[in-house]
């Protein structure tokens, strides 16, 4: 066999110094890992359309009666409170002489302290009197505004000339000395929201 002679007759097959085309190489393992990656794929696609199922609305032929989800529970706001204005209070009263009592320095004391305990703001009218042997005795108001659960110490003083003080100190001699004060308190009118329920 002569491969430059061209008149030789080669009957089987491409003449030896033609390249020959290679050999596939069989991939066993990469074939086997996508025959696997395909299995999952088709597996999830299937749970896929099997979840979509699942979760669109069903047709029914016949006529719907009610709706099948629950109707939210109704809710009811109770009524408002109603405002229930009320209070405590506690007081006293004194009178001081001062450096000149003769001259001038003398004065009725007093205090009233009011506590709210109701559910709204109160406006309260306080009144003091300090008695006096044989005449009227002393008067002083005052108005105070107390806030729910709070309590507010009024004030009150005024001076009193030598007669005042005089008849003030004869009325406790009179009276076993006991300081003969006065005081009331009355809610004349109520502010802010109704608090509490």
């Amino acid at each position: 066999m002569n491969p430059t002679d061209p008149t030789e007759n080669y009957s089987a097959g491409p003449p030896p110094w033609e390249p020959q085309p290679p050999k596939r190489k069989r991939h066993l393992i990469r074939n086997i890992l996508l025959s696997i990656a395909g299995v999952f794929i088709a597996f999830g696609i299937l749970l896929a359309g099997l979840g979509a199922l699942a979760g669109s609305p069903s047709h029914s032929t016949g006529t719907a009666v009610g709706s099948s989800s629950p109707a939210p529970a109704a809710t009811t706001t109770p009524p408002p409170a109603s405002p229930d204005p009320k209070g405590t209070d506690t007081g006293s009263c004194d009178y001081q002489l001062g450096s000149d009592p003769v001259g001038g320095t003398a004065k009725a004391v007093g205090e009233i302290d009011v506590t709210n305990t109701g559910n709204v703001g109160i406006v309260v009218r306080t009144v003091i009197t300090w008695p006096q042997e044989g005449f009227a005795p002393l008067l002083m108001h005052k108005r105070a505004r107390v806030p729910v659960g709070g309590t507010v110490p009024v004030s009150f003083n005024r001076p009193l000339s030598y007669d005042q003080i005089t008849a003030l100190q004869s009325w406790q001699t009179g009276h076993n000395f006991a300081d003969g004060c006065t005081y009331k308190v009355t809610i004349i009118d109520t502010y802010g929201p109704v608090q509490g329920g």
